[in-house]
């Protein structure tokens, strides 16, 4: 099969020579059949014509013979009529055989003829004879030998015609035999020729096809560079040609597919660096980086909405394009940049020169198309319905248009600098909140260490005078007097009570507190606070049980804020125990923490109150309706200097049960080089506090 030719035409013309040939071998052999068997059944014809009429000679001489013959015996003229019928039959068959007898037999049939015409002779004189004359008797007796030779010569001629027919019939059926032998070969010449093409058509078909498989085979197991040969057929060539076709549309997808890989890459590489940053301007900064290595462009802008002048990215030809093409807002510029951002999508123009660039407002597109502008995308950026700004791309050269990717990875940009923008702002906000909440912490810590430290010279000469008052300097005092003067006394150590919380949490919270941690026995601290207040404890009627393990429970503090946290917490359960109860203290290790906790059969705190339990001025509801005095200040001292010293304060309690707060610090390892008590921050007082209503 010739390349390039198509198979359906290859085979039709295959098929055609095929069927000419068989029809032309057909023909050939019909027509030399038709040819043998017309000059055989011509011959044939001839020769049995020739035999008939031999035949009708002999039978027309015999009649006339026998009539001589009968003559010659009886002597009666009457048998000599029929002779003359059969003279005219004789001489008419004689001169058939004359006309179609062929040259070997010429001879025969004049002998035949020349018998005849002497036999019919003698009869004719016979008849002219009177009857029963010698002469005429002489004459028919003289008719035997001229009937012999006549026999002898119809004979011969008639063997003759029998043998030519009979030669006859067997060359024809010769030339039937060769005819057939001959149109067979052809036919099977003709076969043998069409199975030939067809082995021909095939191999020059399934060669390129199997050609054609290996090569898609090799396309499919990753050779994509890899291209079909076009060879055979027509139809194989154009098999050929689509399968390269396909593969390099494949080539085509697999190279946009990477590019869009490497673009969301960039993209989410770009995102994370914008997430991280807190501060606008570099949120911006990095944006415009990203913008430039990802996506192409001769001019990149990257605006807020508020700013006076945009952004360029770090991109070509910067000086080319007016700036203040963005300032001019449409009217419709709001709801289209909105509309744009909450389906995060992008306004692109392939070309701003053609009817799709009759969208930009005047304002825009006129600059664009004066200097040049091709291509134009523009992206917003924000969150939800609040745009921040808008990013801009532009490019000159034609037939370069946005790719789908780059439009995905601008987008990606853009929506992270929404996000980015939206934390930054977020953050500066939460700053700004911060430093004014940590202005007004600073100010009330700083005006109740000035209330508490300016109130304390009054408080003092109050108690001076009252003690003065009361050892009677000024004169004797009555018993009323006395009283109105312990009420004094009370309300004065209320106060100083309340100035020294005030105090002593303000100096914890404020950055002045010089709080330096040494390892501590946390034991021997809870042993002495424990000294200090039992014998007042024990003077309010109730009874204090104090649970150490032995050895130490070393922990990195301040004694003098340990203290304060033991002192807090027994003065807070023997203040709201009523006479007759229970205050137990008890210290253990879990694990690597001290566990210390105070545990009563006070008054308890109501549900509700437990979620403000350790705030400033909190004071419980039970404890107010008892009017139980109290500052309110001593569980939130006790929760800072816990949280300080890198533990925690925790408390279960039943209204009307008990309360059973919990601390727990963690322990230094074993062995560590304890203080003496003496180390650290020195007490606030070195004698002994009165049990001081905290909640």
């Amino acid at each position: 099969m010739r390349p390039g030719v198509s198979m359906v035409s290859q085979h039709v013309v295959e098929f055609t020579a095929f069927a000419v040939l068989i029809a032309a071998a057909a023909m050939v052999g019909y027509a030399g059949l038709a040819r043998d068997d017309s000059a055989a059944q011509q011959q044939t014809g001839r020769d049995y014509g020739l035999q008939l009429a031999a035949g009708r000679i002999q039978r027309d001489f015999t009649a006339s013979q026998v009539s001589i013959s009968g003559f010659g015996l009886s002597g009666r003229s009457a048998r000599l009529p029929p002779v003359g019928k059969s003279r005219v039959d004789f001489t008419v068959e004689l001169a058939r055989l004359q006309r179609d007898a062929p040259r070997g037999l010429r001879g025969l049939v004049t002998t035949q003829g020349r018998d005849g015409t002497q036999l019919f002779a003698i009869a004719a004189r016979i008849a002219r004879l009177p009857p029963d004359s010698t002469l005429a008797r002489r004459l028919a007796s003289g008719a035997t030998s001229i009937a012999v030779s006549f026999y002898a010569a119809n004979s011969r001629t008639q063997e003759t015609i029998a043998a030519d027919i009979t030669r006859l019939t067997a060359a024809n059926k010769h030339s039937l035999r060769v005819g057939l032998v001959w149109s067979a070969a052809a036919i099977a010449a003709t076969v043998l020729l069409v199975l030939l093409l067809a082995f021909s058509t095939a191999r020059s078909v399934t060669r390129p096809l199997r050609s054609l498989t290996a090569d898609v085979r090799r396309l499919t197991s990753g050779e994509h560079a890899d291209r079909v040969k076009l060879a055979g057929s027509a139809e194989v060539r154009e098999v050929a040609e689509s399968v390269n076709a396909m593969a390099d549309e494949n080539d085509r997808l697999r190279g946009q597919e990477q590019e869009h890989a490497r673009l969301r890459a960039l993209a989410r590489e770009a995102g994370v660096r914008i997430r991280e940053l807190s501060s606008a301007e570099d949120i911006l900064g990095a944006a415009s980086t990203a913008i430039t290595q990802c996506v192409h462009s001769d001019l990149a802008v990257l605006r807020l909405i508020e700013d006076e002048h945009p952004r360029y990215a770090d991109c070509a030809r910067k000086d080319w394009l007016p700036v203040n093409f963005l300032t001019d807002k449409s009217a419709h510029f709001d709801q289209w940049a909105r509309g744009l951002l909450a389906t995060q999508s992008s306004s692109v123009i392939q070309d701003i020169r053609g009817q799709e660039g009759e969208i930009l407002p005047p304002s825009i597109r006129d600059p664009l198309l004066r200097y040049g502008v091709v291509s134009h995308i523009a992206t917003p950026f924000g969150i939800g319905s609040e745009v921040y700004g808008i990013v801009e791309l532009e490019r000159v050269q034609p037939g370069n248009p946005w790719m789908p990717a780059e439009i995905d990875c601008l987008q990606s940009i853009a929506a992270d600098i929404g996000r980015g923008l939206k934390q930054a702002r977020m953050y500066e906000a939460e700053n700004h909140l911060v430093e004014q909440l940590k202005n007004l912490n600073q100010t009330k810590t700083d005006f109740f260490a000035t209330v508490s430290k300016e109130l304390r010279a009054p408080l003092t000469s109050i108690e001076g005078y009252l003690e003065m008052l009361r050892d009677e300097d000024a004169g004797p005092v009555t018993a009323a007097q006395e009283r109105m003067l312990e009420t004094v006394g009370r309300n004065a150590v209320r106060l100083r009570n309340l100035f020294e919380d005030l105090f002593t949490l303000s100096k914890i919270e404020s950055e002045a507190s010089q709080t330096v941690l040494h390892p501590v026995n946390l034991l021997d601290v809870v042993r002495d606070a424990a000294g200090v207040l039992e014998p007042s404890v024990a003077g309010t009627g109730l009874s204090l049980t104090v649970t150490c393990p032995d050895g130490s429970l070393v922990v990195n503090g301040d004694v003098s804020q340990l203290d304060r946290v033991v002192m807090n917490l027994l003065s807070n359960a023997a203040k709201f125990t009523s006479p007759g109860g229970r205050i137990r203290l008890t210290v253990a290790r879990d694990g690597d923490t001290a566990v210390l906790s105070v545990s009563d059969t006070g008054i308890g705190i109501p549900e509700k109150d437990k979620g403000g339990l350790f705030g400033r001025l909190f004071r419980g509801s039970n404890a107010v309706q008892r009017s139980i005095p109290g500052t309110g200040l001593g569980l939130a001292i006790v929760s800072t200097i816990v949280a300080e010293h890198g533990g925690d304060v925790a408390v279960q309690s039943t209204e009307g049960v008990g309360s059973t707060f919990t601390v727990r610090l963690p322990l230094l390892p074993a062995g560590t080089q304890v203080a003496s008590l003496s180390t650290g921050s020195v007490p606030l007082s070195s004698e002994p506090q009165q049990p001081n209503a905290v909640r």
